[in-house]
């Protein structure tokens, strides 16, 4: 509980940035319970959210540099998705065309990867897409998240060295939603070739 307060006592901050995992789930959790919209841009690996069990494994076995390994990321995706107890946001999440190749795992792992989410966006409050290489070639714009209420976009997380930056500052916020705005005008319409 004392964590709880000491964050909520630094949420006017224009920039936090938190180091411990425990505080950055917290801080995610109660961004969640206060937007009507979650957007996340993951430009190379399936989020965490979206991630299956096997993935989650292949990924944490890979040698690609500092993968996120929770025993969470071991959950099926459509548990940590409908977890929350209150009304649930609508989740919109764009992926790079490098989340689709099987550079972090086995052609099978990501084939099983690509039919959950599949399977998944049509259960839960959620969209996937995906947006080229060509149209935004990795490393362009890194990965982010934005919360949104009813008003509009109010806060953004980008990780930040071992730990995630939450921006508040409405100039920055306001940076993220065009970049976010600008990114979904690439969808491609033929989402898994």
């Amino acid at each position: 509980m004392k964590q709880i307060v000491d964050l909520a006592n630094r949420a006017d901050d224009a920039d936090l940035i938190v180091h411990t995992e425990h505080d950055e789930d917290l801080l995610h959790i109660s961004f969640e319970q206060l937007s009507t919209l979650v957007f996340e841009w993951s430009p190379t690996l399936f989020p965490n959210r979206l991630r299956s069990a096997a993935y989650s494994r292949a990924i944490q076995e890979s040698s690609l540099p500092n993968p996120v390994a929770t025993s969470e990321n071991l959950v099926p995706a459509p548990a940590r998705i409908s977890s929350s107890d209150g009304p649930e946001p609508f989740y919109a999440f764009l992926l790079g065309e490098s989340a689709t190749r099987p550079d972090a795992c086995s052609p099978s792992v990501l084939y099983d990867q690509i039919e959950e989410v599949a399977t998944v966006s049509k259960l839960l409050r959620l969209s996937v897409g995906l947006v080229p290489a060509a149209f935004c070639p990795p490393g362009l714009v890194e990965p982010f998240t934005i919360y949104e209420d009813r008003i509009g976009p109010f806060a953004v997380s980008v990780p930040h060295h071992s730990g995630v930056a939450f921006l508040t500052d409405q100039a920055a916020v306001k940076r993220y939603a065009k970049t976010a705005n600008w990114l979904r005008g690439g969808i491609t319409d033929d989402l898994w070739s």
